[in-house]
């Protein structure tokens, strides 16, 4: 509650035309410290209303002129002074008279002859009330002057997100352009200098160059296949794709690799899960991507799974690896474009890869799903809307 030295900053309008209740009601107060204004109509009061902060008025109901209602309507009327608690005073009991007090606002009534207790603990309680309301909206100011700080953070924070990502697309942009045109004269030339090199004693190293300049062309590629899907600028064919004939074709292309470790392919596709409705070019990349990714991490002697299998939801394309699996550490960043520390498990450089088939994916309308298994191995599986 307020004390007698609070008391001394909260002023307080006292409004009656009679000035024998004007006299009680300012002895009470000023016994004990608040600070009173006097107005004897109600004209006079709203001019010291203009002037003057109060923080209660007490405004009598019976006023020749203009009433305490018609005070009270022009009080809550104003937005400047709104806030102001009113308390009636009334020589009137009756419920009617007190209802309409509080429909016109009106927080508290006092009935005449006043009773010193009941007038001090409701101007205590009403006056609390409203420091309690202002330190609520200071608070509420406070929170709302930091949310638009924090907001234009988050604002500048974004802008400064788009234009790295902005650059980050140009400059794999640029690796794709500035390197597939200087490669694919390099390869052109390997092609060329391959058969009369081949069964020499620099038949090796021929090959060691093809190697590398086709992982150099495949990570440019997927350089600028990710940065159309992030821009938006990969115009997406959507038709009736077999995933399965998808699946097989592109395995056919790993024969040779997964012969040198002899790596034993089993397919299994559900008949009623083969076609789906997708990118023909997204798919056949996508399933590439991970058949690369599986066959360079299965150990020798090792197995590959092609299955497809459809529920309520999904037709799903898993294919499932023997080996170690993903590290915990992989698999936390295994979508991250460039995210390369000490990450093993994705076929091409700087992490491109999966990257890429999750963008792919998510451009159908698809998901893309990893898990390690507890016997050992890993599977990825590529999921369609059915």
């Amino acid at each position: 509650m307020l004390n007698r030295i609070e008391n001394k900053n909260c002023k307080i309008l006292v409004v009656d035309d009679v000035s024998q209740n004007i006299q009680v009601i300012g002895n009470i107060l000023y016994d004990n410290n608040y600070q009173v204004s006097f107005a004897l109509s109600g004209p006079e009061a709203l001019t010291l209303l203009d002037h003057e902060n109060y923080d209660l008025i007490l405004l009598d109901i019976l006023m020749p002129g203009m009433d305490g209602y018609e005070v009270c309507k022009i009080v809550k009327a104003n937005q400047k002074i709104s806030h102001i608690p009113i308390i009636f005073l009334t020589a009137k009991s009756d419920t009617d008279s007190i209802l309409k007090g509080f429909e016109l606002g009106a927080v508290d009534y006092l009935s005449k002859p006043f009773n010193t207790k009941e007038l001090l603990a409701r101007v205590k309680t009403q006056i609390e009330l409203k420091k309690q309301r202002e330190q609520l909206e200071n608070i509420n100011e406070l929170l709302e002057e930091k949310v638009k700080i924090r907001t234009t953070e988050l604002q500048k924070a974004n802008e400064q997100l788009q234009k790295l990502e902005q650059a980050k697309g140009k400059f794999l942009n640029l690796i794709s352009h500035e390197l597939r045109t200087p490669l694919n004269v390099i390869n052109g030339f390997i092609e060329i200098l391959y058969p009369s090199l081949k069964e020499t004693e620099h038949e090796q190293t021929i090959k060691t160059l093809m190697s590398v300049t086709d992982k150099l062309i495949s990570l440019s590629e997927t350089a600028l296949l990710i940065t159309e899907l992030q821009l938006g600028e990969y115009l997406i064919e959507f038709t009736d794709v077999d995933i399965a004939e998808i699946s097989l074709k592109v395995a056919t292309t790993y024969d040779a690799a997964m012969k040198e470790k002899d790596i034993q392919l089993i397919a299994n596709f559900d008949e009623n899960a083969r076609i789906i409705h997708g990118d023909d070019e997204l798919i056949r990349n996508s399933v590439n991507k991970i058949l690369q990714n599986a066959i360079k991490f299965t150990p020798k002697y090792g197995l590959i799974q092609i299955q497809s299998t459809k529920n309520d939801l999904f037709v799903e394309l898993i294919v499932t690896n023997s080996g170690d699996g993903f590290s915990e550490e992989t698999l936390e960043k295994l979508f991250e474009i460039f995210a390369i520390d000490k990450m093993t498990n994705f076929s091409d450089g700087f992490g491109l890869g999966l990257a890429s088939v999750k963008l792919a994916m998510e451009v159908q309308s698809g998901r893309i799903e990893v898990k390690n298994h507890t016997e050992g191995g890993a599977s990825v599986t590529l999921m369609f809307s059915a």
